[in-house]
């Protein structure tokens, strides 16, 4: 049930910022929710798990889109292992923190994803890559009140939460 729910999960973050929030976005910014979820899974999980989760759900991203090979997969490990060490060190109930979270790790996220797009090759000015940063960390920001509860109640009931081989 879990597996299923988590691949439910990924196939809509790489399936609604193209459909429904297309007609939602702020000057052409949308959330980036595969990288939401990714914070969630590596804030709920061990290190080697969530960089895991990461490495394979950016490799899966940078296939959907088709071009750029590598470049959500260094991000979204990047992303896993910065929301591990953060929820290491901050209260997870907190939910004004979490937000704060999620807004830092996206900005890092999105400056990652801005730094390869210029070592590939494409031309953007500072001013559109700090919009670029600043808005979608303020969107996935906004979607933590919506996105947050559930996935944590989830993770907290069993639903999707790491178990060890052995306690099962």
């Amino acid at each position: 049930m879990r597996y299923v729910l988590i691949a439910v999960m990924f196939l809509l973050s790489l399936i609604l910022p193209g459909t429904v929030f297309h007609f939602w976005s702020w000057s052409g910014i949308k959330p980036d929710l595969l990288m939401l979820l990714t914070i969630y899974i590596a804030m709920h999980h061990r290190w080697p798990s969530g960089v895991l989760w990461g490495l394979g759900a950016g490799l899966l991203e940078d296939l959907y889109l088709g071009r750029y090979i590598g470049m959500y997969t260094v991000t979204l490990a990047v992303v896993a292992f910065l929301s591990y060490w953060l929820a290491e060190r901050w209260y997870r109930e907190n939910f004004l923190l979490t937000t704060f979270m999620v807004f830092i790790v996206t900005m890092v996220g999105q400056a990652v994803v801005a730094f390869l797009s210029l070592g590939a090759g494409l031309h953007w000015s500072l001013g559109d890559i700090g919009e670029l940063v600043i808005g979608v960390a303020l969107y996935n920001a906004v979607m933590v009140p919506v996105t947050y509860p559930l996935i944590h109640r989830s993770f907290l009931h069993g639903w999707l939460r790491y178990r060890p081989r052995y306690e099962r």
